[in-house]
């Protein structure tokens, strides 16, 4: 069974440090730092913002792995998850919660671990790890119809006009970068 995942485009807040989210000019929002106590008002506020909410459960303490921590990411409300772990993504597939698997492309061989696991495994949307290797590997994984994210080491917007030529969306921490308009 796939899950229907919103196409992510254009620029992601990455938060690692949570802020007000009315004051964050784009649409989505990843988080990727918070804990059990923390997390539901920072999901809730960035609802009320109308921000799409995405977390990623493996930075997030006092949350494990598996289906109990699928299941109560949904019942806080997140709009997906994401992952560097693949069991995640299955739980998140039955639990119908659009999933991002995060990719890091440090050498030729992960890639190739990695565009297998995607394709074998049904995976729809990827992010891969650290932007400028996006530049490189960002088509091989866009060839499979699906959505691509990259992040990591985008601090200009040459970089990020750059890298949206070969993917579909960049998250980044940069605040300067969260503009809606990169033209």
């Amino acid at each position: 069974m796939r899950v229907i995942n919103p196409l992510l485009k254009g620029v992601i807040a990455s938060l690692w440090d949570f802020i007000d989210p009315t004051l964050i000019p784009v649409k989505n929002v990843f988080i990727l730092n918070s804990n059990l106590c923390r997390l539901p008002e920072e999901v809730k506020a960035c609802k009320e913002a109308g921000k799409n909410v995405y977390v990623d459960m493996d930075f997030i303490d006092g949350l494990s792995d598996g289906k109990a921590a699928v299941e109560y990411l949904r019942a806080i409300g997140v709009d997906g998850i994401i992952s560097v772990k693949l069991c995640n993504f299955h739980y998140a597939r039955k639990a119908k919660i659009p999933f991002i698997l995060r990719i890091f492309a440090l050498d030729s061989k992960a890639v190739e671990k990695a565009y297998s696991q995607v394709k074998s495994n049904g995976v729809n949307i990827v992010e891969i790890l650290p932007g400028c290797s996006a530049l490189k590997v960002g088509k091989l994984f866009k060839a499979l119809g699906i959505n691509v994210i990259t992040g990591g080491l985008v601090n200009t917007r040459a970089e990020l006009k750059k890298l949206l030529k070969v993917v579909d969306a960049v998250s980044t921490s940069s605040k300067n970068l969260w503009e809606s308009d990169i033209s």
